[in-house]
């Protein structure tokens, strides 16, 4: 986005939804098909005007217009083969500008535990008649709707409209964008925020583990402006990623105020404190809050201060005997003219965006949470039903919204038992028994330390072991793939893994009596990352991870002996009556409709992406002007 330029764009149409999956994703470097109109991010909705529910919807906006049906050739319409309903795409994983361990990967579309009876099953109060029952178009099923609007009513679902959060055209989010696509913000200058968490990746990185610093692609050449699939790690032997976890997307960071990071390292406590890895700890060995952090300091810009310090991310061996701190003021130096190297117009852009040329990193990555604040994509069928369009959803996603919604000992999936709200996320963490590949986080296991316990290593309390956060679903579609290890590709297999995890994992590695790989066609091979990497270095699949599956299997059996009650656990997975295979394709599609059309299209991101035409306004010379695999701009 040009600095001196606005760019106007008008609103996406609802009928133009074109999810992505395994059968019909396009090749690589290929753009999806773009809604003629893409939404206009100059034109906020007015937070003084309510909306009445009398007043028809804007003709010209179609993407909340009852009166304009969407597309009955839509593919979301007909998932085809509900046990194979392929990839959802993967735009993933808030939170995080640089640390793939935070906000915003999906992880947890069923429902750990016995979630008892609604709080007020009561009888239905009175739903109504749907808008515009008379068309012909899409006349919908009453009996659903009243179904679904009685379960609306009894959580107090919402639709998201005026959150009063910044416009990316505001001057604070664009010296943000520009700090997000900066290579000086990385130690080595390799790595940007961008780097996990491009907005045409779903604000993620669309590859199972991260690659930060020292990328290169198949022919090891160095690429640090490539990313997605095609990045490889440059530090190791065999190319494999050094994160250990999942990149969550930082679309909609603004609507999380409690915890980023799939651990919940950085989390907000009932005094308005914000714990965060640089907290002290009081005498009981309790952290208490960061004194860092200026007053007033928003979850995003607390989150932002972190990946910068990771030697894996963003870091590198940069300084590598500073602390934090220390670390950040180093960094701060390179926009400050202070330092030969490293001249720019940084100042002037903080001038605009301040009102003075001040630089300090408390500004930097004040600018840069306010740049994922901006990115709030909410616009979704799902969120326009809320608002009172029937019309918005299909039957067989209104079926999937039931399900999703019902308690699991009422028939339901009891997927909102951890996915409640507007957000459909949770502030807990729960033990789902997710697999675990990956160089870990350091724990022990049966093999080597190579485990992830999760939430465990922030509280030191085992009954927090191998707990990890149930992040929000908006735009789950776009996020794969799925899980704190990246372990699914499809959301069909994350809906599999609730019904039975230990089922899901054995046949994600092809396991038949307790042996990895038995049948030669294990869908962990497909995953796009392992099988570059057995491509590029002439590995077999069970060469890549060895304890990739004994570790996953391990996580099983802890989460049985937790329902037994042989191990202490704070938040577990109950066994029930799994879903079949219409009902796994029925709460796909829920879940797919709750995608921002404006995420699948270029156009309409364009505002929050720094590319080659902006090189020659940035503000100094070392923009991340991303590519694929294919040399194509993203």
């Amino acid at each position: 986005m040009k600095k001196a330029l606005i760019i106007t764009m008008v609103v996406a149409s609802a009928a133009l939804i074109n999810p992505i999956n395994a059968q019909e994703r396009p090749p690589r470097g290929e753009q999806p098909e773009r809604p003629e109109n893409p939404r206009n991010p100059d034109q906020p909705r007015n937070p003084d005007e309510p909306r009445n529910p009398d007043q028809p919807r804007n003709p010209d906006n179609p993407r909340r217009n009852p009166d304009n049906p969407r597309n009955p050739d839509d593919p979301r319409r007909n998932p085809g083969n509900p046990d194979n309903p392929g990839n959802p795409g993967n735009p993933g994983n808030p939170g995080n500008p640089g640390e793939p361990d935070n906000p915003g990967n999906p992880g947890n579309p069923g429902e750990p535990d016995n979630p008892g009876e609604p709080e007020n099953p009561g009888e239905p109060e009175n739903p109504g008649e749907p808008e515009n029952p008379g068309e012909p178009e899409n006349p919908g099923n009453n009996a659903l709707d009243q179904e679904l609007q009685q379960l609306v009513q009894q959580m107090n679902l919402d639709p998201i409209e005026d959150t009063g959060f910044p416009s990316i055209q505001d001057p604070l989010p664009q010296l943000g964008k520009d700090l997000f696509f900066a290579k000086n913000l990385g130690g080595e200058q390799s790595a940007a925020c961008v780097t996990c968490h491009h907005p045409m990746l779903g604000g993620t990185d669309n590859i199972s583990l991260s690659v930060g610093v020292d990328a290169v692609n198949e022919l090891d050449q160095d690429s640090h402006d490539l990313l997605g699939h095609g990045r490889f790690n440059g530090n190791d032997d065999d190319n494999l990623p050094s994160v250990p976890r999942n990149a969550p997307s930082v679309f909609n960071a603004g609507l999380n105020e409690q915890r980023m990071f799939w651990d919940g390292r950085v989390e907000r406590v009932r005094n308005g404190g914000i714990l965060t890895p640089d907290s002290n700890t009081n005498q009981q060995g309790n952290r208490v809050p960061d004194a860092n952090l200026p007053a007033g300091t928003t979850i995003a810009a607390a989150q932002a201060r972190f990946p910068v310090t990771s030697p894996d991310e963003m870091r590198g061996d940069f300084e590598f005997d500073l602390d934090n701190q220390e670390l950040r003021a180093a960094l701060e130096q390179r926009f400050t003219n202070e330092s030969d190297d490293f001249q720019s117009t940084w100042p002037q852009a903080f001038e605009v965006a301040y009102g003075d040329t001040e630089v300090n990193f408390d500004r930097i990555f004040e600018a840069i949470g306010e740049y994922e604040r901006s990115m709030t994509f909410v616009d979704s069928p799902w969120n326009n039903y809320l608002a009172g369009d029937t019309t918005a959803l299909t039957d067989q996603e209104k079926a999937g919204a039931i399900l999703f919604f019902t308690p699991r000992n009422q028939g339901g999936a009891g997927c909102s038992r951890c996915h409640s709200g507007s957000m459909l996320a949770g502030n807990g963490h729960q033990l789902v028994a997710f697999p675990q590949f990956g160089p870990g986080k350091g724990n022990p296991g049966e093999n080597a330390n190579n485990h992830d316990f999760g939430r465990e290593n922030i509280t030191g309390d085992q009954e927090d072991r191998f707990h990890f956060r149930a992040p929000s679903l908006l735009n789950i579609e776009v996020t794969a793939p799925y899980g704190h290890a990246g372990a699914y590709e499809t959301l069909e297999e994350v809906v599999r893994h609730y019904n039975n995890p230990r089922q899901a994992i054995n046949r994600l590695f092809g396991a038949q009596g307790g042996q990895a790989f038995a049948n030669g066609n294990a869908p962990f091979c497909q995953l796009p990352q392992i099988a570059a990497l057995m491509q590029k270095n002439n590995l077999s699949c069970d060469e890549i991870y060895p304890d990739a599956y004994d570790n996953s299997i391990a996580v099983a059996d802890y989460l049985d002996d937790a329902r037994d009650g042989d191990v202490p656990a704070r938040d577990i997975l109950n066994g029930g009556a799994g879903l079949n295979g219409n009902e796994r394709a029925q709460v796909v599609a829920f879940l797919r409709a709750l995608t921002d059309p404006c995420v699948l299209d270029r156009e309409c991101m364009d505002p929050w992406i720094v590319d080659g035409d902006d090189v020659a306004s940035f503000p100094d010379n070392n923009p991340l002007v991303a590519t694929n695999e294919d040399s194509q701009e993203l």
